[in-house]
């Protein structure tokens, strides 16, 4: 239960009133149980202050003032001692409520800690309490007690009105019971029945150690927390404090004995509650330990489950089961925002066997509901277990989530239930944990998709890659063997593509490229996959199509690109081989012999789609043209090497490509025969290929380098003229090997000087 804090006179006016209500009739009870000389040895009302100061804070002490007052007049009280109790009981309770306050306590005494400092506190706002009250009784005549003695009966039962009593008025006003209950009813019933009989007997009992024995049966109430505990405490000794100011049992009725008993009965009570809040505060940590346990368990379930590279559907419906499993709900949901009145279901987890979204399904978002503050980034609880009909069929009660990706909402996450059974405490931020693993998802799934488009992309065509078209070939060749069933591929080179980037330039040569592939994609059909292989070579492969059909397909590409002129490059041609698996034993040797059909089709005339034949492979076996074919693809795959080098650092991107173009300018410049000048360009676009053997934390290396690692980075000028001695021929391996020696005889790998540099 929790009341609502008064905010207005008028609720401060029925708090006076509640106030004066209740103090008149604990007043009159208490006097009436337990009294002498007008003093009680507990005194209830002082908890109730306190109470009413904590839950609705310090400026309700007019009221508390007023309402003791009233409570005592209308009990009976005489004026003095009214006056005393009402001024007394708010002075004190103003005073602990400020310490509590300082002390940072929770006056509902969860923890042992809070306990002993509202004893203390208590302690101290007694003494004032006590001497003011006292006062006025012996103002007024109403006591002869010694003062020590009516002082000492005054704030011990102040002290233990507030300790007994303070926690379970504030744990019905603020929430919570300080500790969740550890019995059954039926326990909890069986413990209140024995403590009541033992009371009455040691109340009853002409026997004085009975008075001893009954108090420890406060252990029963231990076990319901420091409020019952407190409560029960407050009855025990308001039942032997007034057994013994009326005589019955053992007692003369004396205030000797009732300040006996107090101490006794108080003594118990105190040590019962602190043995409530410190077995609370255990059990408390206990639970929350096992419930941190069983999150953490869920949670590295699912970032398991994430790591894994599990599909993100899969991962989501993890998400969705371990969040609805840990909260206790009946639902969790996972959505996805489409648009911004919609999202789809992509994971669902329930308990229930009620109809719900499925997987897939495309719901509607209601305007100022939980998904709806998701979408705008916002965790939102949306309650509907009253309403007729249901903006989210079936949920009655949810919370949801916002998903972020790169910061954005992408989607939520819905804990629900399907009737009106409440939804934790604690599901929010518990919710949030989840929500976030969630986006983790989303998020790492993008980036794979990333990787996976980069590994297997031409960044500049944007079509298959030479690797991934290499697996795609070998797995489509394994399968086609095994079903008995057609492929066939075919190759593409741009004829005198290379006049265009020396004449054009790379960038003019790039766009010819990239136009050419946008025509390719356009003119391919379902089943058709294009690669570019490298420089201006590429691939179609062609899946459950015969040689004819094969050829026909390249044919009808080889249109599309000469149909139009370029917009750089004016009319370009292209040259196609075409073979099918019918005269391949496996996917190297179909790939050699489309490329030998390609290079038959260059080498007579250009502008050609050629099939395979046996006739073309005997023409294209001579030692010579095979020995060409060998050192073009070696080149280029040493050029293909270069640029994936260069690409490391966004510093060095086509970084080779430029120095051959660079140094074929000044060769041609400086008067070098053409096919000097190709050989040098050929030798220039590998000369860095050596770096492969330089680590990527010295290579990229954004500060200046140490001793030993340029001593690192002067090894790749002769890593890189091993590398290329199988391919260039002498000369130029000596070109790449001295590319960083200097005429001052300070370069590197030889330390060359003037004109010994090749």
């Amino acid at each position: 239960m929790r009341l609502p804090r008064p905010t207005s006179l008028a609720r401060t006016l029925a708090l006076i009133l509640g106030i004066t209500i209740v103090d008149a009739l604990v007043v009159h009870a208490t006097l009436s149980i337990a009294a002498v000389q007008g003093i009680a040895p507990v005194w209830p009302p002082a908890g109730i202050a306190l109470a009413v100061l904590v839950w609705g804070g310090r400026r309700l002490w007019p009221a508390v003032l007023a309402g003791s007052l009233a409570g005592n007049l209308l009990a009976g009280a005489p004026v003095v001692a009214a006056l005393g109790a009402g001024v007394s009981g708010a002075v004190e309770a103003v005073v602990v409520a400020t310490l509590l306050l300082r002390c940072g306590a929770d006056a509902r005494c969860a923890r042992q800690r809070d306990a002993l400092t509202l004893l203390r506190c208590g302690a101290i706002g007694a003494v004032p309490a006590a001497l003011l009250g006292v006062t006025a009784l012996r103002a007024g005549g109403l006591v002869d007690l010694p003062v020590w003695r009516a002082a000492l009966m005054w704030g011990l039962g102040d002290v233990l009105g507030l300790l007994l009593l303070t926690p379970a008025l504030l744990t019905l006003l603020q929430g919570g019971t300080g500790a969740p209950p550890r019995a059954g009813a039926a326990e909890r019933l069986a413990s209140y029945a024995v403590l009541a009989v033992g009371l009455a007997i040691a109340a009853t009992s002409k026997d004085p150690a009975t008075a001893y024995a009954a108090p420890a049966m406060l252990r029963i109430a231990a076990r319901q927390g420091p409020a019952a505990a407190g409560l029960a405490g407050l009855a025990g000794a308001l039942t032997l404090c007034g057994a013994a100011a009326h005589a019955d049992g053992p007692w003369n009725g004396g205030p000797a004995d009732v300040l006996h008993i107090q101490y006794v009965a108080g003594l118990l009570s105190t040590v019962m509650v602190l043995i409530a809040a410190a077995t609370s505060e255990r059990l408390h940590v206990q639970r929350s330990l096992t419930a941190m346990a069983a999150e953490d368990a869920a949670l590295r379930r699912v970032a398991t489950t994430v790591a894994s590279g599990a599909a993100p559907g899969d991962a989501l419906q993890t998400v969705a089961r371990e969040m609805a499993t840990l909260l206790g709900v009946h639902t969790g949901v996972v959505v996805r925002f489409d648009g911004d009145r919609h999202a789809r279901v992509l994971a669902l987890s329930s308990a229930s066997d009620i109809p719900q979204p499925l997987v897939g399904e495309r719901i509607g978002i209601a305007a100022g509901g939980a998904v709806d503050a998701a979408r705008h980034g916002r965790l939102g609880r949306f309650d509907e277990r009253t309403a007729q009909t249901l903006t989210l069929p079936p949920f009655r009660l949810r919370i949801a989530a916002p998903i972020l990706a790169d910061g954005r909402p992408w989607g939520a996450l819905i804990a629900s239930s399907v009737d009106a059974s409440g939804l934790p405490a604690d599901a929010e931020a518990r919710l949030e944990r989840f929500a976030e693993l969630a986006g983790l998802t989303i998020q790492l799934a993008d980036e794979r998709d990333h990787l996976v488009a980069q590994a297997t992309t031409d960044p500049l065509t944007g079509l298959l890659n030479h690797s991934a078209f290499h697996e795609r070939l070998r797995e489509a060749c394994a399968a086609a063997r095994r079903r008995g069933r057609p492929l066939s591929i075919a190759l593409f080179d741009l004829d005198r593509f290379k006049q265009v980037n020396d004449t054009l330039g790379h960038l003019a040569g790039d766009g010819v490229l990239t136009e050419a592939a946008r025509r390719m994609q356009d003119a391919t059909r379902s089943g058709e996959v294009i690669a570019r292989l490298g420089g201006d070579e590429l691939a179609l492969l062609m899946i459950d199509t015969p040689g004819d059909e094969a050829h026909a397909a390249a044919d009808r590409i080889r249109r599309a690109i000469t149909a139009e002129p370029f917009t750089a490059a004016g009319r370009v041609t292209i040259s196609a081989g075409v073979c099918d698996l019918e005269r391949a034993g496996h996917a190297d040797d179909l790939l050699r012999l489309a490329d030998g059909a390609l290079y038959w089709a260059k080498a007579n005339g250009r502008d050609a789609c050629i099939v395979y034949s046996p006739e073309v492979v005997e023409e294209l076996s001579a030692a010579e043209r095979a020995e060409r074919l060998e050192h073009a693809r070696s080149l280029a795959a040493l050029g293909a090497l270069a640029k994936a080098i260069d690409a490391k650092d966004p510093a060095t991107i086509r970084h080779s490509e430029r120095v051959a173009a660079l140094t074929a300018q000044l060769a041609a410049e400086s008067g070098w025969p053409a096919e000097e000048v190709g050989r040098l360009h050929d030798a220039a676009l590998v000369h860095d290929v050596g770096k492969i053997g330089v680590p990527d934390a010295v290579l990229s290396k954004p500060g200046r380098l140490t001793d030993e690692e340029y001593e690192v980075i002067k090894r790749h000028a002769d890593l890189g003229a091993r590398i290329v001695a199988g391919v260039l021929e002498a000369d130029q391996v000596a070109w790449v090997r001295g590319h960083h020696e200097r005429h001052d005889g300070r370069g590197y790998p030889d330390g060359l000087a003037g004109t010994t540099i090749a």
